[in-house]
């Protein structure tokens, strides 16, 4: 009985409120998966807690997030969020255009953005298809606790935050 309960705590902490997740791909090289020949993957620390009731802070720009994929709903995808509602992002795909984040949505790209599939191919993400944010990797060893960096200065140069001022 004891271990049963236990299984059910374990379940709805890793559900709701804190989970592990290994990263795959090149996408988001440096900051996860930095070792380009693959030898190990990161294992990250989730927060869960970014949607509804149980969310304690706000999305930011900068933050690493996990989502549901808008092409496939099977798969889970880890990006960056490079822009936030009524933002404007200049997308890779066509630097001479504006796209104006709508409400209820988010910009999300890749940092290694040749390897990356992300808002450039789908457009602005539902922010109801994040599903945790990424807090710190707990492997490989070395890597454990490394603060995640935040948005590369290249792609800030992109964003301009409520349609008008540029990030620094």
């Amino acid at each position: 009985m004891r271990t049963a309960g236990l299984a059910s705590v374990a379940i709805f902490l890793n559900d709701n409120i804190v989970s592990l997740q290994m990263i795959t791909g090149r996408s988001m090289q440096p900051a996860l998966n930095p070792d380009s020949n693959h030898l190990w993957r990161d294992v990250v620390v989730m927060d869960r807690c970014v949607q509804g009731l149980l969310s304690t802070q706000r999305l930011e720009r900068g933050d690493i997030v996990a989502f549901v994929s808008p092409f496939n709903p099977e798969r889970v995808v880890i990006k960056r969020i490079i822009g936030l509602p009524h933002d404007c992002v200049v997308p890779h795909t066509n630097p001479q255009a504006f796209v104006r984040i709508p409400k209820g949505h988010c910009w999300v790209e890749g940092d290694e953005s040749f390897h990356s599939n992300d808002s450039n191919t789908f457009g602005p993400l539902p922010m109801a298809l994040i599903k945790s944010r990424a807090v710190a990797p707990v492997w490989p060893p070395w890597r454990f606790a490394n603060r995640l960096s935040g948005m590369p200065d290249w792609k800030k140069k992109r964003v301009y935050a409520n349609g008008t001022t540029p990030l620094r």
